[in-house]
């Protein structure tokens, strides 16, 4: 299964970003904490030529001492980062501290943009400013339908729409975007995708699959697609009860009940993305 997904609003999208992108004072790139690496869209490193600050979102979905990990990683390289969970009370309060200690001479409320791919909190974050402020969301004039600026705890927000790149040079980047819901569930083989991610976690969180489903078949590691893959996948659908007529089971079913187990966090705090392979491919 190749990837690749660039529906056509997002070169308007990127358009849109690269001119706003020249009101603001800094942007937030959101990033999710589980692929702190694929989930940075490269792009962004030539657009944003302004103050940036790095949230790693879902932290309380990823393993901590990977994220730990990741965040030394940034800040060795010179970039700001912080870890939240937009599901706590505390999140915006340590954004806004950290967007502020930037700017320490200004006097009025700093202007950013909040980016990043799909699915990785953008929405999340300034829903959650504008309730905490009462804010009013509405469309501000401009390029494209939809864009908001939003006041509160001392900020103010940009949104903008979640940007892919028009092609993924590599299919492992775009398989953890796709098991993180960056890329829509209906353009991918579902089945596919669950089994490359249990063929993933077999290997470096098998404790996480035993608690959740039991003892499973173990996958033959020279092939994500070989039978021992397979029959997790199908252990895991007879175990769900994914099971069409005759008892055969359906594996589209017994996929969204794997990813949907990642997304939510039932499978554990999990990192898709391992620090030690980054370095390897940036050598």
């Amino acid at each position: 299964m190749t990837i690749q997904w660039y529906p056509g609003h997002m070169t308007k999208a990127k358009r849109m970003l690269q001119q706003e992108l020249k009101t603001v004072d800094a942007a937030l790139e959101l990033v999710d904490a589980r692929i702190p690496a694929s989930s940075r869209n490269p792009d962004l490193e030539e657009l944003i030529t302004k103050p940036r600050l790095m949230i790693l979102t879902k932290s309380d979905l990823a393993d901590p001492q990977l994220t730990d990990a990741w965040i030394e990683h940034y800040k060795k390289n010179g970039e700001s980062v912080i870890p939240v969970d937009l599901s706590g009370g505390q999140a915006v309060a340590e954004i806004a501290r950290a967007v502020k200690s930037m700017f320490p001479s200004m006097r009025r409320d700093p202007r950013v943009m909040v980016v990043g791919v799909p699915n990785v909190g953008k929405s999340t974050l300034i829903n959650r400013i504008a309730r905490r402020k009462g804010a009013k969301v509405g469309a501000r004039p401009g390029v494209t339908r939809g864009k908001q600026w939003i006041r509160g705890s001392g900020l103010q927000l940009l949104d903008s729409p979640g940007i892919l790149w028009p092609k993924f040079e590599d299919q492992e980047i775009a398989r953890k975007l796709a098991v993180t819901a960056a890329i829509r569930d209906e353009v991918l083989d579902q089945a596919e995708l669950a089994i490359w991610l249990l063929t993933f976690l077999h290997e470096y969180y098998p404790q996480n699959l035993t608690e959740r489903y039991g003892e499973l078949s173990v996958p033959d590691e020279t092939n994500p697609l070989d039978s021992g893959s397979l029959w997790m996948l199908e252990e895991i659908g007879k175990k769900r009860g994914c099971l069409r007529s005759g008892g055969v089971v359906d594996l589209d079913q017994a996929a969204v009940v794997v990813l949907t187990d990642f997304r939510t966090g039932r499978l554990g705090r999990l990192t898709l993305d391992r620090l030690e392979e980054n370095n390897n491919a940036s050598n």
